[in-house]
């Protein structure tokens, strides 16, 4: 008499393990990963060099920012002192070349004639203290500047208005310098303030004695109609 039951009774137990993975392929892919990280890492660094290389090509961006002293002397003609920083934040390893500076001088009184400025030289200023002035010495004729990040320039201009005088009013005055890399010309703009006894203080003067013009004195700031920004007669 047969005896029912389950088939695989009598059979040995199946105790086989799974083989371990090879230790080789996690190597493998390992290396694969790494394979690819150093490949990204490359293109990332030649990316950045070419865009560094780029940068150092480029023209510097000349920044220019205006004294908060402006000198003027009058007599049979008009001398303006100007003496402005250029420099630039870029770091590049072009140099930028300024070769003209013009200053421009619009009086908003209509009946006033609008003077016509040139450089006329570049000078520099020396202190007595004895005499407890400034003492002018002519340094160069006008001449191209060279303007870097290394090289930042602060020439102390002289423009001259030849047989014109400054009288009563406003007037809107523009810096504007000529670059060598044929980009537009920089303009920094200003305004001059000259009052009554401005007029009066400078009529009295000669030639060679020039007054302080300032645009950061709190005491000129609060005069009617005078922006802050303005240049006017420095009373210290």
């Amino acid at each position: 008499m047969g005896v029912s039951g389950d088939p695989s009774a009598g059979e040995p137990e199946d105790t086989a393990e799974e083989p371990a993975p090879d230790a080789s392929t996690g190597m493998k892919r390992y290396e694969q990963v790494q394979a690819w990280i150093g490949t990204l890492v490359g293109v990332a660094a030649l990316g950045l060099s070419i865009y560094n290389w780029r940068a150092l090509q480029e023209e510097p961006a000349v920044d220019v920012a205006l004294p908060h002293v402006t000198r003027i002397a009058q007599g049979k003609d008009t001398w303006l002192y100007f003496q402005p920083t250029l420099s630039t934040r870029v770091k590049t390893e072009r140099v930028e070349v300024i070769t003209q500076i013009e200053l421009e001088l619009s009086p908003e009184t209509a009946p006033v004639k609008r003077p016509v400025f040139f450089w006329d030289e570049t000078g520099s200023f020396s202190y007595n203290a004895a005499g407890r002035d400034l003492t002018y010495q002519r340094v160069a004729d006008p001449s191209p500047l060279l303007v870097s990040q290394g090289a930042p320039q602060q020439p102390l201009l002289l423009f001259n208005a030849v047989g014109w005088n400054f009288a009563e009013g406003r007037y809107q005055g523009s810096l504007v310098l000529h670059r060598a890399s044929g980009l537009e010309p920089l303009r920094q703009k200003f305004c001059l303030v000259i009052s009554k006894g401005a007029v009066s203080i400078m009529r009295n003067a000669d030639q060679y004695e020039f007054h302080d013009f300032r645009d950061d004195v709190p005491a000129t700031q609060g005069e009617p109609g005078l922006p802050v920004s303005c240049y006017a007669l420095s009373p210290v």
